[in-house]
């Protein structure tokens, strides 16, 4: 039996946004495939160097190979170029204007068996690679940065970034006993990158990553269920490290549980983090093989693994019939080690066909990478939905959160204190009418912040989302849906920084399907 599907989806919007999707997917006997490709045009933020456009192809295929074994592979092609530039920095030689090429390419593959005594076998294995282009010549006046002595000058920088992973696992699950279930499975990584600028070689840095991993479910009794994992990993950066789990459920009525988690996880350093040793050079053009350079980023020895002690204790409960859900948690993360960077005076050195000559202060600090925070968030979070009918639907969700820090200086730990807000809100309406015609309303509350390393406090941010669209059955087989979006109704936001300015936006979706 063959069946098809297609479906296109094109978007039109404010200032230059448009896109366009186009999905379908077609099953003969035990094969499925399916096929999804999108191109973005974005003008991005207003009075920005931020326009972006964004091509991409995905596909997967299922076969069923036999009633036992399944194979499913997927893959992905994207490709973005992107206009980039920090606002506010025109004469900035290390940042101009210019256009960046982003390309990233996945495969992945899945292969399931099952035995007749219902154990399962998962072998699964893929590959990513992601290549950044960010190459570029800057000539300009050196008197206009205060360089004067420089005369005509020219700054040659590289911010490639590629990347590869290979990543393999295999997972072993199967029942003890009716009491008890198990999973078990091992794995490895490899990650290699490559970023002349950043770490001033043009040498491939590798890093491996092997890990055991184990989850056993107890249910003592029909009312209690008990997980116990943990995942041992051994990094060749950072060595040795054990994540444990204990996770406790408690049906207090068919309808109600309780439930409590505890839980200890690491984020060991990554290669970027590890092997920092950036400079940027400014050479005179005027005066042949005057060069002045100016550290930028640096490493400090032996990071270690950043860590999370999480502990959770929750509810939940279905009422009226199931058409109110409520879940309600309370929550203490700490985090220790944190990775951050820290910026330290630092001189440019100014040399003669490679002789050291003199030294200049810039104003410039070395920024330097370290463990370097230790922060804890206490807090509860609140999530209703409530859906009397297949045509209505009622969500609210509410967070609180309380953070304490330490370490290091003053202005450090607000930094960290401010970067997460203390209240998250949210609340969703929709409904759909006897005519195939729907509308839904969303409204979104974060109190202030400030995102980390930006310098610009944001918020608090208030956003009003407001959509209404309706169906056409063209036929049996084909349909057409309209819809209408209005986002940010309320009011204009900042976004990370003050010149990325988040006004309202319209736009138009139209859906075409037929199977």
């Amino acid at each position: 039996m063959q069946t098809n599907d297609f479906q296109v989806k094109s978007t039109l919007g404010e200032r230059g946004y448009q896109r366009t999707l186009l999905t379908g997917s077609h099953s003969f006997g035990d094969i499925d495939v399916r096929l999804s490709a999108s191109h973005i045009d974005d003008n991005g933020y207003a009075n920005n160097d931020d326009d972006s456009r964004h091509d991409s192809l995905t596909g997967r295929l299922d076969y069923q190979i036999t009633h036992l074994d399944s194979l499913q592979l997927n893959f992905g092609i994207i490709n973005t170029l992107r206009e980039t530039h920090t606002p506010g920095t025109l004469l900035d030689p290390f940042d101009p204007p210019r256009n960046t090429d982003d390309s990233q390419h996945s495969i992945h593959a899945k292969w399931e068996h099952s035995t007749p005594d219902d154990q399962l076998f998962i072998t699964q294995a893929s590959y990513t690679r992601h290549l950044h282009k960010d190459k570029f010549t800057t000539f300009f006046d050196a008197n206009n940065i205060g360089l004067g002595f420089m005369g005509s000058s020219v700054s040659r920088l590289d911010f490639t970034e590629y990347f590869d992973r290979y990543d393999m696992e295999f997972e072993h699950q199967f029942h003890f006993n009716d009491q008890v279930r198990v999973s078990w499975g091992l794995g490895s990584r490899i990650d290699r990158v490559y970023l002349p600028l950043l770490q001033n070689s043009t040498q491939k840095l590798d890093n491996s990553i092997q890990r055991i991993f184990s989850n056993v479910e107890w249910r003592p009794e029909h009312n209690l269920i008990i997980n116990m994992g943990a995942l041992w990993e051994h990094s060749q950066l950072s060595g040795d490290d054990l994540s444990p789990r204990l996770a406790v459920n408690y049906l207090l009525t068919p309808s109600q549980s309780i439930r409590f988690s505890a839980s200890h996880s690491i984020r060991a350093p990554v290669l970027v983090e590890n092997n920092l040793n950036a400079d940027a050079s400014i050479e005179s053009i005027s005066i042949p093989g005057l060069v002045l350079n100016q550290p930028l980023l640096r490493t400090k020895a032996g990071l270690d693994p950043e860590t999370v002690d999480s502990l959770e204790a929750g509810y939940h409960g279905l009422f009226f019939n199931n058409a109110l859900t409520v879940d309600l948690k309370l929550f203490r993360n700490e985090y220790d080690n944190l990775i951050d960077v820290k910026g330290l005076a630092t001189d440019a050195t100014l040399s003669l066909f490679g002789i050291p000559i003199a030294t200049a202060d810039l104003g410039t600090k070395v920024q330097t990478v370290d463990n370097l925070h230790y922060a804890n968030i206490n807090g509860y979070e609140i999530e209703l939905n409530y859906r009397p009918d297949a045509n209505n639907l009622v969500h609210l969700g509410y967070a609180y959160n309380h953070t304490n820090v330490g370490r290091i200086t003053h202005n450090d730990i607000e930094n960290i204190r401010s970067s997460v807000p203390k209240d998250v809100f949210n609340i969703l309406v929709s409904h759909t009418f006897d005519n195939n015609l729907w509308a839904s309303i969303a409204f979104y509350y974060t109190s202030s912040m400030e995102y980390l390393d930006s310098g610009n406090p944001q918020g608090p941010l208030r956003r009003l989302d407001i959509n209404t669209g309706k169906s056409f059955n063209l036929s049996q087989r084909q349909e057409i849906d309209l819809s209408f979006n209005l986002q940010l109704a309320l009011d204009k936001n900042k976004d990370f920084l003050n010149e990325f300015e988040l006004d309202n936006r319209a736009f138009v979706e139209l859906t075409y399907r037929y199977d």
